[in-house]
């Protein structure tokens, strides 16, 4: 069931709400705002859950009464205290299971590990785009597919700017204002009739979290976007291109105020083939709670203060490189550490360096495409305070 409230201009009283029920056709069912009130997530894509129906005396359809059978809330801070009784092996693996994958699997190796679970970080913080590229056969999409209906994932072809941002025909509200992530699967093959109409409000987004288009209002959202595409390796497996890791991307990615804007490159070729005995078959949390928990960590900022106040940048760090790095860093920290029980040397392995590595994947590729960039040097030197 998904509820929407029909905004007229200029309209002094604010119209009841209306349930969808798409499985049974029902478009325009009447619902008391209490029920709307409980389970805000109706609001946006709707839930799954038990809905008893009456038929009023003029034929109109009324929702009595819902109970979700998804998670439509959960308790942080008993997720916290629960984190406490493991030691952070245990619980990275108890996460990695949760994704889909087998932890005691032997090609998934620490490093592998960290890079996976690098796939979370566009869930527990907000507004927060990234690029994985990897060979065929790694699980990309795999996990995207089934973690949250929050999460959307659309897969190669044409986007359209109706798609992204808002259709200008019906004013619906486009994917990025309706989802917690979307993921754009196979950019490799990503076309857009009229780039220019996709690109301007895409960087306008991707640095300040609001667009318009078609003479619209400016539209807030928190929404992550994550793009999954192929790259070629050479005979020991690394990319053919080291310097500019998105040199088969489409043109418009070597756009570096584009490119500046994303938080870090995933590097996927460090992820083995995904194969048959590679999926959990471990006891892992809830999906649809499991979800719910880490979309929920992006509310607090507990996590973004811990990671300022242990965090020292070199000169040459770019205020985006800063940024991009503390957000990385924030996102590990909340999947491996939500209870806050870590020691320096904790932060500094688990959290800092792999966050420093997606973003100096980046700068390499700025380094490499405008001389602007080179005034600052290629590495990006951070340390803990």
């Amino acid at each position: 069931m998904q509820v929407r409230i029909k905004l007229e201009q200029r309209g002094k009283v604010i119209p009841e709400p209306l349930a969808q029920i798409p499985v049974l056709n029902l478009t325009e069912c009447s619902i008391a705002t209490d029920i709307v009130e409980r389970y805000k997530i109706l609001l946006r894509q709707g839930i799954w859950g038990k809905i008893t129906l009456a038929m009023l005396p003029d034929g109109k359809v009324e929702v009595m009464d819902f109970e979700p059978f998804q998670c439509s809330q959960v308790d942080l801070q008993g997720y916290a205290e629960c984190r406490a009784k493991f030691n952070t092996q245990q619980w990275r693996d108890l996460i990695f299971c949760s994704m889909g994958f087998n932890p005691q699997h032997p090609s998934y190796q620490q490093e592998a590990k960290t890079w996976i679970l690098a796939r979370l970080l566009p869930l527990v913080e907000a507004n927060y785009h990234v690029i994985e590229l990897a060979p065929k056969g790694t699980g990309k999409s795999f996990f995207f597919e089934n973690i949250s209906s929050k999460v959307t994932l659309i897969s190669g072809g044409k986007v359209t700017p109706a798609q992204l941002f808002i259709n200008g025909r019906t004013k619906e509200v486009g994917l990025l204002g309706r989802h917690e992530v979307v993921v754009l699967d196979e950019v490799q093959s990503l076309t857009f009739d009229n780039p220019e109409e996709v690109i301007g409000p895409l960087k306008n987004y991707l640095a300040s979290g609001r667009y318009n288009r078609s003479g619209f209002a400016d539209i807030s959202s928190d929404c992550g976007l994550v793009m999954l595409a192929n790259i070629e390796l050479d005979d020991q497996l690394e990319p053919r291109n080291e310097d500019n890791l998105i040199a088969n991307l489409p043109k418009f990615f070597a756009e570096t105020a584009l490119l500046n804007r994303l938080s870090g490159i995933i590097p996927g070729w460090k992820i083995p083939k995904f194969q048959k005995e590679m999926i959990a078959s471990q006891v892992g949390l809830k999906m649809d709670f499991f979800g719910e928990v880490l979309l929920s960590l992006r509310q607090d900022n507990r996590f973004r203060f811990y990671v300022e106040q242990h965090t020292k940048f070199a000169k040459n760090v770019t205020i985006r490189d800063q940024n991009a790095i503390l957000k990385s860093a924030s996102g590990f920290l909340k999947i491996l550490y939500p209870h806050l029980e870590l020691t320096l040397m904790d932060y500094e392995r688990d959290c800092l360096e792999p966050a420093c590595q997606l973003r100096q994947a980046i700068r390499n590729s700025l380094y490499y495409l405008d001389d602007e960039f080179r005034q600052f040097g290629r590495e990006i030197y951070v340390e803990t305070k």
